[in-house]
């Protein structure tokens, strides 16, 4: 493939034995001895740019123009963080639907695994050091994901697919516990059912986050940030 009609680059894979950090350089293929032979240009660190080409290239095709939504929060390679300020929602349970005020949600998806949402308790737009809470649902499980049963959410990481995700967190019926109590003061699906119906009854219109249950992990509270960090 080399020639003097073509333009190519060269990429260097760097191995380094003892830390094992992996770096990659890029370099210039330059034409010696009028074509007889080739050798490599002085190399640069692969960046972020260059690796975008690459997939692209890889791809065989354009990026497509898109605009993002505001309440975007992170986006990379297969994942996508993204928040719903605090706010009234219906509340689908057995039997009744509950119009009930929610704390702010924010929502992970991520390539290969299912998603997850927690609840912050700050008024202001959440960021990478905001502590994480388990959200105040049924089907619920410790690590955010909930119980799907036959319902299939989309597995391609896309900014489309955000209502969708979203619907299925709000709309789907609380049908009983998951694997955590995610509500301070409520022992058992039960009490956060009565919890929710004492809410609706007051016509309160902000979550006592007081309630919210902090997500932990060895003591120390998870953030958004060492949520994301484990994706890369």
């Amino acid at each position: 493939m080399l020639s003097h009609d073509i333009t190519s680059q060269a990429m260097l894979i760097h191995h380094h034995e003892k830390t094992g950090r992996v770096t990659i350089t890029t370099h210039a293929v330059k034409e010696i001895d009028k074509g007889k032979g080739f050798t490599l240009g002085a190399g640069r660190a692969f960046s972020t740019h260059d690796k975008q080409a690459l997939v692209e290239l890889l791809l065989n095709e354009e990026p497509a123009l898109e605009f993002l939504p505001n309440n975007l929060l992170a986006r990379g390679r297969g994942c996508l963080a993204w928040y719903r300020p605090a706010q009234l929602a219906q509340l689908p349970f057995p039997k009744e639907i509950i119009t009930t005020p929610l704390p702010g949600l924010i929502f992970v998806a991520m390539d290969g695994k299912p998603l997850r949402c927690f609840a912050y308790a700050q008024t202001a737009r959440p960021g990478p050091d905001t502590p994480l809470c388990y959200v105040p649902l049924g089907n619920v499980y410790q690590d955010g994901s909930f119980c799907t049963g036959n319902v299939e959410l989309p597995t391609e990481i896309l900014n489309e697919h955000i209502p969708v995700w979203e619907r299925f967190v709000l709309e789907s019926t609380n049908t009983h516990e998951g694997s955590i109590q995610p509500v301070q003061g409520c022992e058992n699906f039960a009490a956060m059912l009565v919890f929710y119906r004492d809410l609706a009854h007051a016509g309160e219109s902000t979550f006592p986050v007081e309630r919210l249950v902090p997500v932990l992990h060895q003591g120390a509270a998870v953030t958004l940030q060492s949520i994301l960090r484990k994706h890369h």
